[in-house]
């Protein structure tokens, strides 16, 4: 419907370098905030269907104000009545239970547009999509620091290799090689313990893949699964977890 009127940016030559780069990029990132609509917009807009645009977007009526600073550069007055009006109409499609777990899924922010009757259905199922994405990025969370356990083991167990073939060398002095020889046992001791760590959080892992398999197994019971594909996430987080495993 409207777009964000910016001001033009200036192609950078390449021999200026990457320093003349970053200097354009924080310029431009100190600039004023783009007006929300163009002259061409404000003189041509129905108000009603900007009011229902950002109705749908779970945008707050207030997101008007933006629109009348924009379009006072060019003498345009909003029609307040028919944003309200077609911001009303909005949050009909907004404020749906299916868009509230869409909005809770994702971990979109919400501002708490959906009020009576709408933000019951709203907030069901934004706690659900919330549950869900709670649930899953449990199991995330532990595969991550399962990665970084595997990761640490196999660093000290490249340490320890590398100690023992200059142990096995006998090039370095007595003092040398009694030092190295307690560094390898203090390493191997904690690689033991970080084995035992992993192992623990395997446990803790199939335990939180049990409760995100719940959520969603809920989730779909309440006809969530049939809302855009919004369970991809999970679907992709079964195919991955070989690789992560």
């Amino acid at each position: 419907m409207f777009s964000i009127a910016c001001p033009p940016t200036q192609q950078t030559p390449h021999k200026k370098g990457l320093a003349t780069i970053i200097l354009l990029a924080s310029a431009v990132l100190l600039l004023p905030g783009c007006a929300s609509m163009s002259e061409d917009e404000c003189r041509a807009t129905d108000w009603w269907i900007v009011g229902q645009k950002d109705g749908s977007e779970g945008k707050l009526v207030s997101a008007l104000a933006e629109h009348q600073e924009a379009c006072a550069e060019h003498g345009v007055t909003p029609d307040r009545h028919a944003y309200a009006e077609g911001h009303r109409s909005g949050l009909l499609v907004y404020c749906t239970r299916f868009n509230g777990y869409r909005v809770g899924r994702t971990d979109a922010r919400y501002h708490g547009v959906c009020t009576g009757p709408l933000a019951e259905a709203f907030e069901s199922g934004l706690g659900t999509g919330r549950l869900v994405r709670t649930r899953e990025m449990e199991v995330w969370g532990i595969k991550r620091e399962r990665k970084k356990l595997r990761e640490h083991i196999g660093r000290l167990e490249h340490e320890t290799k590398t100690l023992r073939e200059k142990l096995k060398a006998k090039e370095s002095v007595p003092e040398d090689r009694e030092d190295m020889q307690k560094k390898v046992g203090e390493i191997d001791q904690k690689i033991e313990e970080l084995r035992l760590e992993y192992e623990d959080s395997a446990k803790k892992q199939a335990d939180a893949q049990a409760r995100f398999d719940e959520a969603v197994k809920q989730a779909k019971s309440e006809g969530y699964a049939d809302d855009g594909g919004l369970l991809r996430a999970y679907q992709k987080l079964r195919t991955l977890e070989d690789a992560l495993d």
